[in-house]
């Protein structure tokens, strides 16, 4: 196990600096929200779309891959949701739990996990987590809570379904993808200029992304219902992989180093806008506790799960 450390280490590493720097004030807690934007809007949209714009498109797509990691996180959405609701849940918080435990927190520390350990960006890997994650994990979480809300509250579907479809390909992670397969699908490439000023966008995302996740910790109490922030955290990291697991062992075989990552992006924490979003439909700050405690376990939930898959 130990030899696994020096993969995760620098990680945790480097989130530790963003929180000791807003900590002692060097950095102003305010600063965080906006460098969080930088990443989301520009960094990880530009390395996304200049990584598939340079990957033949058959390259990209692997279906078993999306069908053991997109149907091992259906699979914990559903049982997160189901247990919720049978153990007293209303709704909107059932979704949320099952949010947390079935999307992963790719963009901030999947993507500096997966450079650590394979030296380069697996860019088919990355691009279909990301596609189950914003293609349908996080649009049944919100098409659930949208339409939730618009029964409680006597609202139209259809302006429901209209909702959501706009912010469905308003999100710039969505849009780097489908911009970079474009690219990829008709033979295009950028002027050199161009591609060198995406790179150097793309080379600061790694960085910055874990400086974000480190200062965004300061100040975020461990308060709420305990026994459910522990809940989710566990589904999280240990259900939520597992199931992926258990779907790459039951579909049929297909590149070893794809079941590999499927199950390692399933071990990641759960995504930073986590208490945000759960703040627009529930009261309680139990979220946020559950991300804090979710993204500090993880350290040590990774380092069994490398040490096992390696």
């Amino acid at each position: 196990m130990f030899a696994v450390l020096p993969i995760i280490s620098p990680i945790f590493i480097v989130i530790a600096i963003g929180f000791a720097a807003v900590k002692t004030e060097l950095l102003p807690k305010s600063a965080v929200p906006g460098m969080g934007r930088f990443v989301l809007y520009f960094c990880l949209p530009a390395l996304i779309f200049s990584t598939l714009a340079h990957t033949p498109i058959r390259e990209v797509i692997e279906p078993l891959y999306l069908a053991a990691y997109g149907g091992g996180s259906l699979l914990a959405f559903a049982l997160v949701f189901g247990l919720s609701r049978a153990f007293g849940s209303q709704t909107s918080a059932a979704t949320l739990n099952a949010l947390g435990s079935a999307i992963c927190n790719s963009a901030f520390i999947g993507y500096p996990v997966l450079l650590q350990v394979f030296g380069t960006l697996p860019a088919a890997a990355f691009t279909m987590t990301l596609l189950v994650e914003n293609l349908l994990i996080m649009p049944l979480t919100l098409m659930i809570l949208e339409l939730n809300r618009a029964l409680a509250e006597g609202g139209s579907t259809r302006q429901v379904l209209i909702n959501f479809v706009r912010r469905l390909f308003t999100q710039p992670i969505l849009l780097g993808i489908l911009a970079g397969l474009a690219f990829s699908l008709t033979g295009l490439t950028l002027p050199g200029v161009i591609d060198r000023s995406l790179e150097f966008l793309a080379e600061a995302a790694a960085g910055v992304a874990l400086f974000v996740i480190g200062g965004s910790l300061v100040g975020t109490q461990i308060k709420g219902d305990r026994r459910a922030i522990a809940i989710i955290t566990l589904a999280k990291l240990v259900l939520h992989p597992a199931l992926v697991a258990l779907m790459v062992w039951w579909l049929p075989p297909f590149d070893g180093q794809l079941q590999t990552i499927a199950i390692l992006a399933a071990a990641m924490p759960m995504l930073s806008i986590y208490p945000v979003l759960a703040g627009h439909y529930v009261a309680g700050g139990r979220y946020a506790a559950t991300l804090v405690v979710a993204t500090l376990s993880s350290f040590l939930s990774l380092t069994v799960v490398l040490w096992l898959l390696f």
